[in-house]
């Protein structure tokens, strides 16, 4: 693929968290679009929801560009070509995760939204509340950065923008626009980030590119051009293995309002191999999907349905009874896969009963951040002392976490055993990526042709 010269690219950041970074981002996708160009867009980190809201504006997918999993040291150049295999629009807009310095705690800026603008090679726009006008020089001082312009959120309305202008310029800052404060620029959130998008945003975003227009400098886009031709190689799944199984396996994947957490790459991964992916409602049907070779539950809120969930008996009893085929689950899936989970009040309700225990509620977020995974043995999934980069976001816990694998934060500060992996079972807290972790689906594809032949 060659990438013509003239495309545009640019990330959104801020310097921490609640600075109104998504609303914006959705706001610059939406006027783009109004001007008749094709966005591509991406979020850096393990964001689920963002993407959501990404996708329901630009009517096309979000790309995770995750620094820890496609660490460049570690996975030398793939988050820069997973970066150009998607750019197929226009021009391209990420959003970082939280603060731009903001990665592996305690290693400065390391898996950071700014490391992936530097392994990229583009220009950041930071978003900035007014109240941050007179610390961004000195923020902006702890790390090297590719910050250039700055958009200045939650201005009062009689503010003097050219005092703006000059505050900025003593930190070699420019603006390149500004919105004026108004409480209806506002997303609702929950405990694991943002709710869902629901129909309402189309209006908030529709007002704020309106106003987020009239102040944006256009001119100053222009220098967001990325100066290069890239070759870059199509991504193709192992030739050997892929003569074999093409159209040969069917996968029934969990997606619903309380199954919706899972990578859009991760999809192209499994298609990329020959699965054929059949999505199927774990709240809605009654049945699993027929033939089906495999099952993956992914994450979502199961919690917030567990009383649907619960009640609907013959998918509980369908997915139990599927024993001759793996079963995939993480986080919210693996919640759903208890005998019994609580929801958000600490009511315990019937699970499938795969996993002997009860996933219950807590007060905190347990186990949360970036993880290594080792396994002990081999699985359906994993082989003994293969490893893989996770992570872990929930206020959940488990009676029965497993012991099949060992995880080690990223910064090494703790370490814990997790995982439920024996027979045809796979399913722990830990999120599961592929891009880059291809031999996972080799794994799986094995052990499908080992039982074929059996």
């Amino acid at each position: 693929m060659i990438l013509p010269k003239d495309k545009k690219a640019f990330m959104v950041s801020a310097m921490k968290s609640g600075s109104g970074k998504t609303l914006i981002t959705l706001g610059l996708i939406n006027i783009f679009k109004r001007m008749g160009k094709t966005v591509s867009i991406y979020k850096t980190g393990p964001d689920y929801i963002d993407t959501m809201y990404h996708e329901k504006i630009a009517g096309s997918s979000s790309t995770n560009l995750d620094p820890f999993f496609l660490e460049p040291e570690y996975r030398p150049g793939e988050l820069k070509n997973l970066f150009f295999r998607n750019f197929t629009g226009d021009m391209a807009i990420i959003e970082g995760a939280m603060g731009l310095f903001d990665g592996v705690y305690g290693e400065g800026k390391r898996c950071s939204a700014c490391i992936v603008s530097e392994e990229i090679g583009i220009d950041v726009i930071l978003v900035v509340d007014i109240d941050e006008i007179d610390t961004v020089g000195e923020y902006l001082q702890k790390f090297s950065h590719r910050v250039k312009t700055v958009i200045v959120n939650k201005v009062p309305i009689d503010y003097d923008i050219s005092l703006i202008r000059e505050r900025l310029v003593e930190s070699n800052l420019t603006l390149i626009g500004f919105l004026y404060y108004n409480e209806n620029y506002h997303m609702e959130s929950r405990h694991l980030g943002l709710n869902e998008p629901g129909k309402d945003i189309f209006k908030i975003v529709d007002k704020l590119s309106d106003e987020l227009s009239k102040t944006l400098d256009f001119k100053l886009f222009e220098k967001f051009t990325l100066n290069i031709d890239c070759n870059i190689p199509s991504h193709k799944a192992k030739d050997v293995t892929l003569n074999n199984i093409k159209s040969k396996y069917r996968l029934a994947f969990a997606f619903d309002e309380a199954f919706s957490f899972t990578y859009d790459e991760n999809i192209k991964v499994l298609e990329e191999y020959g699965f054929e992916i059949v999505k199927f409602s774990p709240l809605h049907d009654k049945n699993l999907p027929e033939n089906i070779s495999a099952i993956w539950l992914s994450g979502g809120y199961p919690e917030l349905y567990a009383n649907e969930l619960s009640s609907n008996i013959s998918m509980l009893e369908s997915i139990a009874k599927a024993k001759d085929i793996p079963i995939i689950a993480e986080c919210g899936g693996f919640i759903y896969l208890h005998k019994n989970f609580e929801d958000n009040n600490g009511e315990s309700f019937r699970g499938v009963g795969l996993i002997d225990g009860k996933a219950f509620k807590t007060k905190k977020l347990v186990r949360f951040g970036y993880i290594e995974i080792e396994a002990k043995s081999d699985s359906v999934l994993m082989k003994k002392n293969q490893k893989i980069r996770s992570h872990e976001f929930h206020y959940f816990d488990s009676t029965n976490n497993g012991e099949y694998a060992h995880a080690l934060k990223a910064n090494k500060s703790k370490e814990w055993d997790c995982i439920n992996a024996y027979e045809n079972i796979f399913a722990g807290f830990p999120h599961i990526y592929l891009r880059g972790y291809e031999f996972l689906i080799e794994n799986l594809i094995e052990y499908l042709e080992r039982k074929s032949n059996v």
